[in-house]
């Protein structure tokens, strides 16, 4: 039954997270990526981890999409315009390579479930499941170097937005 549930939001976050990217109006994109959110930390909840998944709804759904609405408030975007003719041979070929991209995405899904060579798995200590403790000592021991360069990815995306939103003042 916890399969089929997780299965569910799973599959929640996913056709949330393509309704994000498909719709043209921001405020509803912004919005279903809300919901994709809260889908992937119920996922979360449902693989054992429940502290990934409060920090997901509290730092991305709490913290980071509110910015997000409130940079489209004060930039105050109107509709985008409908224009549904023009390039028929674009959106042939944009169909047919999202169709090749989903063909490849079932393809890898059908043979992930094969067994890797190697050496099996350490099932982690029940105990320590879902602890703060136990994710430090991984996220800050045996992944230092990929942490490390998402914050260096996050403080240039910063100093973008910010060359981006400022002001040129005139003399």
């Amino acid at each position: 039954m916890t399969r089929v549930i997780f299965d569910a939001f799973a599959a929640l976050a996913i056709l949330f997270a393509g309704l994000m990217v498909v719709t043209r109006h921001a405020v509803r994109s912004v919005l279903s990526l809300v919901v994709a959110f809260f889908a992937l930390a119920a996922s979360y909840v449902m693989l054992g981890e429940p502290f990934i998944g409060a920090l997901q709804v509290i730092v991305y759904a709490g913290a980071i999409l509110v910015l997000f609405l409130f940079v489209l408030m004060l930039l105050n975007i109107g509709r985008p315009p409908t224009d549904r003719g023009g390039r028929p041979v674009q959106a042939f070929l944009g169909s047919l390579g999202a169709v090749a991209f989903a063909a490849m995405l079932l393809g890898a899904l059908r043979s992930s479930g094969t067994a890797m060579p190697g050496a099996a798995p350490v099932p982690p200590d029940p105990a320590s499941l879902g602890e703060p403790a136990s994710l430090a000592r991984v996220l800050f021991g045996e992944y230092l170097l990929h942490f490390e360069a998402i914050s260096v990815l996050l403080l240039a995306a910063l100093v973008g937005a910010f060359v981006l939103a400022r002001r040129e003042t005139r003399a």
